[in-house]
């Protein structure tokens, strides 16, 4: 990781489009030139992240994610900043909607097509061994080569062997917990979806 000097930042900063901060400072940033770039605190010194960034993990799982040809962020640069301490990864955006997006321009009818589709994608996902954490509509994007991708990824692993039922089961009640996404589906779509929770 490059140390990135505090001047070189707060000069992207300056034209930059915060997409999302929290009390601890902004998480993401939209770039003049349309790349982004994400920062990760440390939670604690005591941490495994002081050993493996959330950024290095980032990166890792693009290239792993890649390899698969699961469609996701191209990765540039990873720095580190160190007052405050942050890893930062730089990385060109995955090009689409989410799927969040498209639920609300989507209306019932085209739905069970999209949501069947999606059900495809995860079983696709688990059989290469993809386990990631974070699964929920905000998170999967649809590329404008019609394939579905994956963003955010850092919350996530690649284990190299399907995975078992159990994690599995896991992956889809984190997706059914998002109640914002699934009040915009139909309900036969919300019992398809429901079923893999078994």
């Amino acid at each position: 990781m490059q140390p990135l000097d505090l001047a070189q930042y707060e000069s992207w900063r300056a034209n930059a489009e915060v997409l999302e901060k929290d009390r601890y400072g902004e998480k993401v940033l939209r770039l003049a030139d349309g790349t982004f770039l994400k920062l990760f605190r440390r939670k604690s010194w005591f941490s495994k992240t002081a050993f493996y960034p959330p950024a290095k993990r980032f990166a890792d799982n693009a290239t792993e994610l890649q390899r698969l040809n699961v469609p996701c962020p191209r990765v540039l640069q990873l720095y580190r900043l160190d007052n405050p301490y942050r890893s930062v990864v730089h990385y060109e955006p995955l090009p689409g909607l989410t799927l969040r997006q498209l639920l609300k321009l989507t209306q019932p009818p085209g739905q069970p097509e999209l949501f069947a589709r999606l059900a495809e994608f995860i079983t696709h996902l688990h059989e290469l061994g993809v386990y990631f954490r974070s699964l929920h509509m905000g998170n999967i994007v649809l590329t404008p080569e019609d394939q579905f991708g994956l963003i955010d990824i850092s919350d996530m692993r690649c284990l190299g062997r399907p995975l078992s039922q159990q994690m599995r089961a896991r992956n889809y009640r984190h997706l059914m917990r998002y109640e914002e996404d699934w009040a915009m589906a139909s309900s036969g779509v919300k019992a398809l979806f429901a079923a893999g929770n078994a």
